[in-house]
């Protein structure tokens, strides 16, 4: 466990608005724990103050906020496949469910395995189960990472009373992948998007109003190249003041020319009156 004072003050950097998503802050997140790195999915627990995020290599870890004094402290904690190649992290208000690549699994903390919908036998190790979404009753979303082939879109599972469905189907728009997944507190499904080209990595938001899944995705945000490192987890929660505020997470594939920040945005619209993401 590692307290980290003095590196976090981009935590309360600039505002800058970009509609109808407005950049709140970025953070560098910095420990001394070997294990640390490679974090590809994040879940907010008590808003703004502690979250859970999940490195690819099968560790996990809390991250605690002090937002006051510009400090966080990061813990080791334990989760059900620490072996495995984990990419999706969800919560409930019952529990949290993690999913996993070779092969395409999703797991609660409780060491219980779901049961696969047929479709995950056929993806690539590398692949799969790369986004992973939860409701308060425990309906979670999962979308793959890759659809089989370009022009083919990714199929959006439900997994509700026991079962798997294909809902919906998220069309691929240009060269994003998706990566990670939540749902906000107004019941939509936000999906976070990865590209990388020669020129760095850009991030896509897009959030689906799940009563009509087939409808057109909404595009929230498009970054250029470089504007952040290789963001892969995403949790959207509500602040105390009203803000939705997204607050995503880096992979930095536990390479030195990469680095794990912590980046916040919040849906502007929620943003009026004064409230924050705090």
């Amino acid at each position: 466990m590692r307290k980290c004072l003095g590196v976090a003050l981009s935590l309360f950097g600039f505002t800058a608005t970009a509609e109808p998503l407005t950049y709140i802050r970025s953070m560098p997140l910095i420990s001394d724990l070997p294990t640390f790195g490679g974090i590809s999915a994040i879940e907010m627990q008590n808003p703004g103050i502690r979250a859970t995020v999940l490195s690819d290599r099968g560790a996990a870890f809390t991250i605690t906020l002090d937002r006051t004094a510009q400090s966080y402290v990061i813990a080791a904690v334990q989760q059900p496949q620490p072996h495995r190649d984990s990419e999706g992290l969800a919560q409930s208000d019952k529990h949290m469910f993690f999913s996993y690549e070779g092969p395409a699994e999703v797991w609660r903390a409780d060491k219980t395995r779901l049961p696969r919908h047929p479709d995950f036998a056929a993806y690539p190790p590398n692949g799969s189960l790369e986004a992973l979404a939860a409701t308060p009753d425990g309906t979670l979303y999962a979308l793959p990472e890759q659809s089989g082939g370009r022009r083919q879109p990714f199929p959006i599972y439900r997994f509700f009373l026991g079962d798997w469905q294909i809902i919906g189907l998220l069309p691929r728009r240009g060269p994003f992948l998706p990566a990670g997944a939540d749902i906000g507190p107004e019941g939509r499904l936000y999906i976070l998007e990865r590209a990388f080209s020669l020129l760095g990595f850009r991030s896509r938001i897009r959030r689906i109003n799940l009563e009509n899944p087939d409808a057109e995705a909404e595009t929230l945000l498009t970054t250029g190249p470089r504007v952040h490192d290789n963001l892969e987890g995403l949790a959207v929660w509500q602040s105390h003041s009203g803000a939705t505020c997204l607050t995503l997470v880096s992979d930095n594939n536990f390479l030195a020319i990469q680095r794990t920040e912590m980046v916040e945005y919040a849906l502007t619209e929620t943003l009026a009156g004064g409230a924050r993401c705090d």
